[in-house]
């Protein structure tokens, strides 16, 4: 695993490993509840690591900004991951996480930026990092 890439083996993908996520995880909101984060925390498998995803509802807005958020919280979150992936290889767990707006739409916010996903993605994997 490089420091500063996310390759294929970092993302969920898996339809069974969503549902495990919705299901059975946990949900933690940013301080200023624009990004929430559902994540799910393995103990017996075969993968030690984190693994990631970005799920964004078509209400948020068109495919275009959807997409450009997509790619900014992958990029914060690949910029940032190397407390968090240290401590799971370490407790050899794997962790699921699922990045998605919780007050963030379109409407109210036209243009994003790094900075705007940025904090947020760092509170809560530093959220998460404390809590396993």
């Amino acid at each position: 695993m490089r420091n500063f890439s996310l390759n294929q083996n970092e993302r969920v993908k898996k339809k069974k490993d969503f549902d495990k996520v919705y299901n059975s995880g946990k949900i933690i909101f940013s301080s200023d509840s624009l990004l929430k984060l559902n994540y799910c925390v393995n103990i017996n498998a075969e993968y030690n690591g984190v693994k990631i995803a970005a799920a964004i509802s078509k209400k948020s807005g068109k495919a275009v900004w959807r997409n450009r958020l997509k790619r900014l919280i992958k990029e914060s979150y690949r910029l940032n991951k190397k407390q968090l992936v240290e401590k799971a290889s370490e407790k050899k767990i794997e962790l699921l996480l699922i990045f998605s707006p919780y007050k963030l739409t379109e409407r109210k916010n036209k243009k994003l930026y790094l900075k705007d996903v940025m904090s947020d993605v760092i509170e809560l994997i530093n959220k998460v990092a404390d809590n396993i």
